[in-house]
């Protein structure tokens, strides 16, 4: 399918972008809290062959132009999938809070080598229709498990999460593990990262006290470099359009109620689980800012530790946006995780997915392993890499 007939152009967007949405629904230490830009790639359409509303008829209301993928009716609601690849278990792939699914590409060419591979537009983003309030994760996690069985896809699952997706990706996998084949965290939030921010010595808020407040937005950040030019207008839409807004405000408002519906929900399963960590210290450069980076690393660690067969990788090149940075390590991730939950099938020698990942891209040379009982690597080679790794991350 030809690009140019859905990226809109630079008018369109302009003419899109007109509503400035402010959520004031009462007052909130949020006051003047700025959102960062989003990041965004946009890609072709592959049908999913299930009963689906037409995308021609529907991307005429939307100013974006032409859905990349199909709309799914859920609860009388139109939600945005995209899936591309055959083969089992299915990847789910979910952003962080504001991003867009589309931003996954480099990510979803790559895994869909191997096996199927789908992005979606949680309600409020992309060409998904606004979803009912709150917007936390429980409510989104069985969103998303409506979206999977209404688009006719039977599962397994492999849910992988990014950031705030992250407790999307972690809660759907304790609260339907009859559908999850394994789990890829991303830089991931942990449920505990408010309070041990929060705690003495560090004493930095990271999620809103109240459900109810009001979220200012500033202008547009620079793009990240690795963003076209029909991606970057494709970006100014989503970060300028009162719908993605108001999503992100109720996402960041609900934050602390989906932190708790993780410590409620039931133990995760003893199933294949990677976690990659960004190895780019984001904290200043002194005693406070390393204080800092080694509590993050903590927490990605205690995610790995969640599992008995899980492997641990840092982003030696990547911040945050690891899936921008690093989409080859990221994909390998995947990877890792798809070989482990099919380990017992036969298998002809060089038609793994790591196999299929290393055809692409060559050897994975760009991150280092904190730890691993996936049996990817020898026990002892992990704890000579171990110290190296979080020295890394660190300084």
């Amino acid at each position: 399918m030809n690009l140019s007939q859905w990226i809109p152009t630079r008018q369109a967007v302009r003419r899109a972008a007109v509503s400035q949405y402010r959520h004031t629904s009462g007052r909130s230490p949020l006051s003047g809290m700025k959102i960062p830009g989003l990041v965004q790639l946009f890609g072709w359409r592959l049908p999913l062959g299930v009963v689906l509303l037409s995308w021609a008829l529907a991307s005429t209301a939307h100013p974006l132009g032409k859905v990349p993928g199909d709309l799914v009716e859920v609860e009388g609601r139109l939600m945005h999938l995209y899936c591309h690849g055959t083969g089992s278990p299915t990847v789910i792939l979910d952003t962080g809070l504001g991003g867009a699914s589309l931003e996954w590409l480099p990510v979803l060419k790559r895994v869909a080598r191997f096996t199927q591979t789908c992005l979606y537009d949680r309600a409020g983003y992309g060409w998904s229709d606004m979803g009912p309030y709150p917007r936390t994760s429980s409510r989104e996690v069985d969103e998303l498990y409506l979206l999977l069985s209404n688009a006719g896809l039977p599962g397994p699952f492999i849910l992988v999460g990014h950031s705030f997706g992250g407790y999307n990706a972690q809660l759907f996998a304790r609260r339907y593990p009859f559908l999850t084949a394994g789990l890829v965290l991303v830089d991931a939030s942990h449920p505990e990262q408010i309070e041990r921010f929060q705690a003495p010595p560090y004493n930095i808020k990271t999620a809103p006290t109240s459900r109810y407040g009001t979220v200012q937005f500033g202008e547009a950040p620079p793009f990240h470099h690795s963003l076209s030019r029909r991606a970057r207008l494709l970006t100014l839409y989503q970060y300028k359009n009162w719908k993605p807004r108001r999503t992100m405000s109720y996402e960041l408002l609900g934050f602390r109620d989906s932190a708790q519906a993780l410590h409620g929900a039931q133990p995760l399963a003893p199933l294949p689980l990677v976690v990659l960590t960004r190895g780019k210290r984001v904290w200043p450069a002194d005693d406070r800012g390393t204080s800092l980076e080694h509590l993050w690393v903590t927490l990605q660690a205690e995610l790995a530790a969640l599992s008995p067969t899980s492997a641990h990788l840092v982003a030696l090149n990547s911040g945050h946006m690891v899936h921008l940075e690093q989409p080859a390590l990221v994909s390998y991730g995947i990877a890792l995780a798809f070989d482990a939950a099919t380990r017992t099938r036969p298998r002809k020698q060089g038609t793994s997915a790591i196999d299929a990942m290393q055809s692409l891209d060559g050897a994975i040379s760009d991150a280092l392993w904190l730890s691993d009982s996936l049996s990817v690597h020898a026990a002892e080679a992990i704890a000579e890499l171990a110290v190296p790794v979080v020295r890394a991350v660190i300084h």
